[in-house]
């Protein structure tokens, strides 16, 4: 692994590998720090691998996968199209062997998959449905997740699309988010588009109430947005209290603000508010 080099996809995911240990427990915020900012500048997947090494897995994350390794799903079960290419070639050793004695019955076991068959047609898989796992016909998983590395990917794909990290406000949820897209013109006008692994269109272009001013997505520090969410969920008095939303917009002040909101099974919220750098502003927590 030493000799290849890191791509930002490499390097968003073992930040995210790091960030997960730290909400684990397993790191200090100055650890974290250190980490995540030798993690962003790694130039070789070693580097990477060094950094994360003496880490333990956290429930239900996944490791980053290595180069030139296959995926441990890849080793499972053969599919009903493999298997019969495995009985033909079996039939096709079997015949040289014996020679064309019995080749009519052979043929017939081939073709019907064994004495337990209860049909000799051959089925064409069903064509895979955008969305759906083909192997078993459900939903996947979703194309955005409310990740550090969902977030840099969205904000990458924002200014691919647009040619600008502007918007007036952005809405962050687990598997979606939204942005108020600034309009050239001579008044402030915005579109609403929503982004769900690719942008579309929500809205034609509307007026800009109140005069908010724009806000620079690029000026979002998403490692401290996520320890953020992390002090969240503990400290607004919202026991067992899961992240809902984030939104960042201007509403209450004149300067941007992240504002992330948390609640639980009964209802009860809270959110708090921070700049967009992560410094905290206000708690807002359940009943204050």
């Amino acid at each position: 692994m030493r000799g290849f080099r890191a791509k930002d996809a490499d390097r968003d995911r073992f930040v995210e590998l790091i960030e997960a240990a730290y909400v684990d427990g397993q790191l200090g915020a100055e650890d974290r720090d250190l980490r995540v900012s030798r993690a962003l500048t790694a130039e070789t997947l070693d580097e990477l691998q060094t950094l994360t090494r003496d880490l333990q897995l956290p429930e239900g994350h996944v490791p980053p996968a290595a180069p030139g390794r296959t995926p441990v799903r890849a080793l499972s079960r053969p599919s009903s199209g493999a298997r019969g290419v495995l009985v033909g070639l079996v039939v096709f050793v079997v015949l040289v062997a014996v020679g064309v004695t019995g080749v009519v019955a052979l043929a017939m076991f081939a073709v019907s998959g064994g004495p337990d068959a209860t049909t000799s047609t051959v089925v064409d898989p069903a064509p895979a449905v955008p969305g759906q796992d083909p192997a078993i016909g459900q939903p996947g998983p979703p194309s955005f997740e409310l990740t550090p590395a969902g977030v840099r990917g969205l904000l990458r794909d924002y200014e691919a699309e647009f040619g600008t990290l502007d918007a007036f406000e952005t809405g962050l949820y687990p598997e979606h988010a939204w942005a108020f897209v600034p309009v050239r013109g001579a008044r402030p006008r915005y579109e609403r588009w929503s982004f769900d692994g690719a942008w579309s269109r929500q809205s034609d272009a509307s007026a800009v109430r109140d005069g908010s001013p724009v806000i620079d997505l690029g000026a979002l520090d998403v490692r401290r947005l996520f320890a953020n969410i992390d002090t969240a969920q503990k400290t607004l008095d919202v026991p067992r209290g899961e992240l809902t939303h984030v939104l960042v917009n201007s509403w209450m002040e004149a300067r941007p603000s992240v504002n992330i909101y948390v609640a639980n099974r009964f209802d009860e919220s809270g959110y708090l508010r921070t700049t967009l750098a992560g410094d905290v502003v206000r708690a807002y927590p359940y009943g204050g």
